[in-house]
C-alpha cells in the first residue's frame, strides 16, 4: 500500500483579477479506499479536464444563490430547447419539487444512464447541448441545495470524461457518515440516478414521482470526484435525517425489496465517504471568507513525501 501521499493541494482562483489561494488536505490513509481515490484522482488531473471549476454553493447570501441557480437552469433548457424543444416547463421557484424532478428525469431520459449513453437524441445533439444535459443535472442539485437556507457551504470538482469503473467495497460502506465535519472532503456519488436518500429528500417515489424505476441507483461506484463541506452539521439534525431515510424505506418497502435491498443494507445508509481533511491555521469563518472571494477550483496536485 502506497505510503507516499501526504496532501491533496487545492488552489482557489477569482476569476475578476486573477488572485489565487491554495489550502491543503490532508488524505485520511486509514481507510483504505483513500488510497484508490488518490491514484485515480491522480489519473484525472493528469488525463482529464474538471467539469464546472466554479461548482460552489452557499457561498452568497441566499438571494444570491437562488438568482444564480435559477439562472444556470434558464441557460440549460434555453440550450437544449433551441436545439430541439424537449423540455416543456420553465423553473422559476427552486422550492418547485415536482418540477425539479420533471428536469431531472429529462436528464436522465435523454442524457441516459451511466454508460447507457445510447438515445437517439444524444447520438444526433451537438457538444454544446450534450453539455447543457449534463449541466441541467448538476443545476437542479444546485437548486435542491438552495431550498432550505441551511447555509452550508462546500465545493464540488468533478471530472466528467473519467470513466466510472471502480466499485466501492463491502468495508468501505461502514465509513459512511451523514455528521459532516467542516474542512473534511468525501467522495461524490458518481452514478447518474438517486440514491434512497436522495428520493426520500426529492419525494420521488410519491407526489413527485417522474423518475423510472431503474433510476434507482444506490452508491456502488465512484471515481476521482469528491467535494468538500465547509460547515458542520448537528448531531440532532443528522439523526434526524438518519431517521426520515429510514421511514421513507419502510412506506416504500416493496419496492426497494424488489431490487434486493433489506431495511439496514449499509449500500443505502445516508451520507459519504470521508477521505480527507482541510489543514490551516485559519479559523472556519476565514476559510469561508477567503474561499468566498475564490469561487473556482484552477489546479489540484497530489503533493507526496
Amino acid at each position: 500500500m502506497n505510503q507516499l501521499y501526504k496532501y491533496v493541494n487545492i488552489e482557489f482562483k477569482n476569476i475578476k483579477n486573477n488572485s489565487v489561494v491554495d489550502f491543503n488536505f490532508v488524505p485520511m490513509l486509514h481507510n483504505k479506499i483513500t488510497h484508490r481515490w488518490l491514484e485515480l484522482l491522480e489519473m484525472a488531473t493528469q488525463l482529464y479536464v474538471i467539469d464546472q471549476p466554479e461548482r460552489f454553493y452557499d457561498f452568497g447570501t441566499h438571494e444570491q444563490e437562488v438568482e444564480k441557480a435559477l439562472s444556470k437552469i434558464e441557460q440549460d433548457i434555453s440550450i437544449i430547447n433551441n436545439h430541439e424543444a424537449i423540455i416543456e416547463r420553465e423553473l422559476t421557484d427552486v422550492h418547485d419539487q415536482d418540477t425539479l424532478n420533471y428536469l431531472h428525469h429529462i436528464f436522465e431520459v435523454y442524457h441516459g444512464l451511466l454508460n447507457k449513453q445510447a438515445t437517439e437524441y444524444w447520438d444526433r445533439a451537438p457538444t454544446t447541448v450534450r453539455n447543457a444535459l449534463a449541466d441541467l443535472n448538476i443545476d437542479v442539485h444546485r437548486c435542491e441545495t438552495v431550498q432550505d437556507n441551511n447555509n452550508e457551504p462546500r465545493f464540488v470538482t468533478t471530472w466528467y470524461g473519467m470513466p466510472k469503473t471502480h466499485h466501492i467495497f463491502d468495508e468501505d460502506y461502514d465509513l459512511f457518515t451523514n455528521k459532516y465535519t467542516f474542512g473534511t472532503m468525501y467522495l461524490t456519488y458518481a452514478e447518474i440516478g438517486k440514491t434512497l436518500e436522495h428520493l426520500c429528500k426529492d419525494r420521488e417515489l410519491d407526489e413527485y414521482s417522474h423518475a423510472a424505476p431503474e433510476a434507482f441507483q444506490p452508491y456502488d461506484l465512484f471515481s476521482s470526484d469528491f467535494h468538500v463541506r465547509l460547515h458542520n452539521r448537528d448531531d440532532a439534525v443528522a439523526a434526524q435525517e438518519f431517521n426520515e431515510v429510514w421511514k421513507y424505506y419502510d412506506t416504500h418497502a416493496e419496492f426497494f425489496t424488489s431490487y434486493g435491498f433489506t431495511r439496514g443494507d449499509k449500500r443505502l445508509a445516508p451520507g459519504a465517504l470521508p477521505i480527507a481533511q482541510l489543514e490551516t491555521s485559519l479559523s472556519d469563518e476565514d476559510v469561508v471568507a477567503v474561499l468566498a472571494d475564490h469561487q473556482y477550483v484552477s489546479k489540484i496536485t497530489i503533493i507526496k513525501d
